[in-house]
């Protein structure tokens, strides 16, 4: 069976992410008053540089990015050598100038930053085309997390992603799926996503 070009692990595993596609909707500005703030923490270097942003998830610190967006393997900001979580007292408190719009459900709409003269301007207006649609986002994440466990699993025999092939990984990867839905059932699949996903709670406050 032919096997997987040699490439970088997370290109790799890329490859059997769910994605949606993505459009730029810009927002009317809002009241100030509407804004809530980014309740993250982030990480320094030794030269006072931002290293990593954190979250803290009903007690689980969980990497962020800087708008307070959970990611994982594969996202645009995420760096394999910070996987380790790091010490709570370490951490700072994020008070930038972000601020984030919710709709009724506590889901962001959109994130504002204020300049010193005190404008408003729309960042990362990058938005999923169905950003609302629940049961995809928990699909994506358990995908995510298969792909963890296999990328693990892999490193632990002392491989490389790219010595198997396509379809052994594809198969690997849904094997675990299956796992992790038959140990706690579906709605136990549901439940972590939604907390993982700040869906089923007040995320900013």
């Amino acid at each position: 069976m032919e096997k997987i070009k040699k490439r970088n692990e997370l290109s790799i595993f890329e490859d059997f992410r769910l994605k949606q596609k993505i459009k730029v909707i810009s927002h009317k500005v809002p009241d100030e008053k509407e804004l809530k703030k980014l309740n993250i923490f982030y990480k320094i270097n030794n030269e006072n540089g931002i290293v990593s942003y954190w979250k803290n998830f009903k007690g689980n610190l969980e990497r962020v990015n800087k708008y307070g967006e959970l990611i994982t393997h594969g996202d645009e900001g995420y760096d394999i050598d910070l996987e380790e979580e790091p010490n709570k007292n370490s951490l700072k408190k994020y008070d930038g100038n972000i601020r984030v719009l919710t709709n009724k459900y506590n889901i962001p709409i959109s994130y504002w930053e204020k300049s010193d003269d005190g404008k408003l301007t729309e960042v990362n207006n990058k938005i999923n085309k169905d950003s609302l649609n629940v049961e995809y986002e928990i699909k994506a994440w358990l995908r995510n997390k298969a792909i963890d466990y296999v990328s693990l699993e892999i490193r632990n025999m002392k491989k490389k992603a790219y010595e198997y092939s396509h379809e052994e990984l594809k198969n690997m990867i849904e094997a675990e799926e299956n796992k992790l839905i038959k140990k706690g059932g579906w709605k136990a699949i549901r439940v972590a996503a939604m907390t993982a996903l700040g869906i089923s709670w007040v995320p900013f406050l």
